[in-house]
């Protein structure tokens, strides 16, 4: 398994951190996720087999609410 620390920006409030964890652990592949609204990141763990950092972080890109990299 890989890990990954995501920046996230645009989050304000929880309802915004279990948003970004849904589309993160909606990507085939990823394992676990962990979003930090205070650090404004998720920690990330996935199988590089099946998808990688930047479908992740695409993936919560086209949500067009919140930007990741």
């Amino acid at each position: 398994m890989d890990k990954a620390t995501i920046k996230i920006e645009g989050m304000t409030c929880g309802h915004c951190q279990k948003s970004v964890n849904k589309l993160i652990t909606s990507v085939e592949g990823v394992n676990a996720c962990e979003v930090s609204l205070e650090k404004g990141e998720a920690l990330v763990e996935f199988d590089a087999a099946k998808t990688s950092k930047e479908t992740i972080v695409k993936a919560v890109n086209d949500s067009e609410i919140y930007k990741a990299n």
